[in-house]
């Protein structure tokens, strides 16, 4: 192994780690161990890893082989001078190196290129080096800081759908998946509410963002995703628009769904659901079917012009959809209608639906409310049960389940019908007995946060808004739960505000988000990663 002493002097140590298919790094803090794993190579083979501050590639090891398929990706700025990395794989064809980062801060914010391949001994020409990685991107961050992705989103959008997933197989989230979406402001007749067709892509590999082929048959926003058993995404439902004109604006709450293919880069509509549904909520069944339950469905027309077409309007029925038989049915009801609800994957594998825009009938009026409702969804027995209740009545909110398995809760709005407004307070979930004990409020009020669990099982709240619902006004304030020191901190403002964006937890342990509705009310493309401490 060579080191020297340049501008990115490193010390390297070896350790084992895991991944597949590729080259990623683990840890970007000046100051701090990153380690570097190359997989899905020969056993037992000497391998490469070399650092570069150019992306413009090199014929270097062509010049070496005489074979033209050697080039690197990366330059050679600085392996050329000894910073370079040699590892022997291990049995399972995994070489793992870590590393120590200089703490310069000048080197803060500059990205490294960092390429892999094996060096086997005695190899000459065509066999001299062999399978090459994909070029990785690190750039340098401090702990508890945010950065500007490499790229922004291809596509200024709030309400958008989106999904974090492996592209290896691996279970390690390196891609983000996100279609659709419009401007900030959804219930303001004055305001055209002009909703998107369009897919993109994250990349943790290289930070960027990709404008796949093909765009959604219906434009649409406030609508779910799901990721098929067969690597297709299948979006469901959501709102459209613009319709109307002057002060008579609204959107239509779709039941059509479509499935993207992205062998083909195309979408192709899937069977209709039964009833209209806009925010509601979506899981993929380990059978590798689809269900989605309660949501919008707007006034008598199906349409969505102000507060009042959402309040009142949400449904309790849920369906589920067969992708080999392209059929949907009624699936069981929740004990009350659901619209902007909150929903994760409890680790046993039942899903978990909370709160939401709820309405009770009395007398034949139907009667709008906030809930704090907490519905379960046993796949195994395709049936819904009550499962206690949250401290405060809200919807659209956020909730992740914590390392410990119990389900972190921030934010939304809720209070009075008549006095609509965001939640500050938060609340942990306890699924073994059901309960929920209030925690720490949040130094601001929060509609449309986002709420991600770290790697150490910690708790990520990510923006939101302040004001109303019909006037969001986002804030650009984080904050960090530890569930077992029961402290919520403040962590680094966001350069600008988010509400309503992507916010996904990253293989490597970064923090991904994107979109939303930003400082000047419209919605934003603006990307940012967060290195936590």
């Amino acid at each position: 192994m060579k080191t020297s002493l340049l501008l990115f002097v490193i010390t390297a140590l070896s350790t084992p780690a895991f991944s597949q298919s590729r080259l990623m790094t683990y840890g970007d803090a000046l100051g701090a161990p990153s380690t570097l794993v190359l997989s899905n190579v020969a056993p037992n083979t000497k391998c490469m890893i070399i650092p570069s501050f150019l992306n413009s590639g090199s014929n270097a090891l062509v010049n070496m082989s005489g074979d033209p398929n050697d080039s690197l990706l990366v330059g050679v700025d600085l392996a050329a001078n000894g910073t370079r990395f040699t590892k022997i794989s291990n049995a399972q064809g995994i070489a793992s190196v870590t590393l120590s980062i200089p703490p310069s801060p000048s080197m803060l914010d500059r990205a490294v290129y960092w390429q892999g391949f094996e060096w086997p001994a005695g190899g000459s020409g065509t066999s001299m080096f062999n399978n090459f990685s994909n070029m990785r991107t690190m750039s340098l961050n401090t702990g508890d800081r945010w950065q500007a992705e490499q790229s922004n989103a291809p596509v200024s959008a709030a309400l958008q759908a989106y999904i974090g997933y492996s592209s290896t197989g691996n279970g390690g989230v390196d891609r983000v998946f996100a279609c659709g979406g419009g401007p900030a402001v959804l219930t303001d007749a004055t305001i055209p509410f002009a909703t998107n067709g369009n897919t993109w892509e994250y990349s943790l590999e290289n930070g960027t963002h990709t404008l796949l082929p093909g765009t959604m048959n219906d434009s649409r926003a406030f609508h779910n995703v799901v990721q098929l058993q067969d690597g297709r995404f299948m979006v469901i439902g959501g709102n459209q628009g613009p319709y109307g004109s002057g002060s008579n604006y609204y959107t239509k709450i779709l039941r059509t769904c479509e499935i993207y293919d992205p062998a083909t880069g195309t979408w192709s509509y899937t069977a209709n659901m039964a009833k209209h549904r806009a925010g509601a909520n979506a899981r993929l069944l380990p059978d590798g079917r689809v269900i989605v339950t309660g949501g919008s469905e707007g006034n008598a027309s199906n349409n969505l012009g102000d507060i009042a077409d959402l309040l009142g309007t949400s449904l309790k029925t849920s369906e589920i959809y067969d992708p080999v038989t392209d059929t949907w049915v009624y699936g069981p009801n929740m004990s009350e209608p659901k619209a902007g609800a909150m929903s994760v994957v409890l680790n046993d594998g039942r899903w978990m639906i909370a709160g939401g825009i709820t309405y009770v009938t009395i007398f034949g009026l139907s009667i709008p409310d906030f809930s704090n409702n907490i519905s379960i969804y046993n796949p195994s027995t395709n049936s819904f049960s009550n499962a206690g209740s949250m401290k405060e009545k809200r919807a659209l909110g956020a909730m992740s389940v914590m390392g410990n398995g119990s389900v972190f809760i921030a934010g939304g709005g809720g209070g009075d019908i008549l006095n609509i407004g965001p939640l500050n307070d938060t609340e942990v979930y306890n699924p073994a007995n059901n309960s929920t004990t209030r925690k720490a409020n949040l130094s601001n009020t929060a509609a449309f946060p986002a709420v991600v669990t770290l790697q150490d099982g910690s708790v990520f709240i990510i923006g939101g808004a302040t004001g109303t619902l019909d006037d969001p006004l986002p804030i650009n304030k984080t904050w960090t739960y530890n569930p077992a020191a029961n402290s919520l901190t403040a962590a680094d403002d966001m350069p600008e505000a988010h509400a309503g964006g992507a916010a996904v937890t990253m293989e490597d342990g970064t923090v991904y988000l994107s979109g939303g509705e930003t400082n000047n009310g419209a919605a934003t493309s603006a990307a940012r990663s967060y290195s936590p401490n």
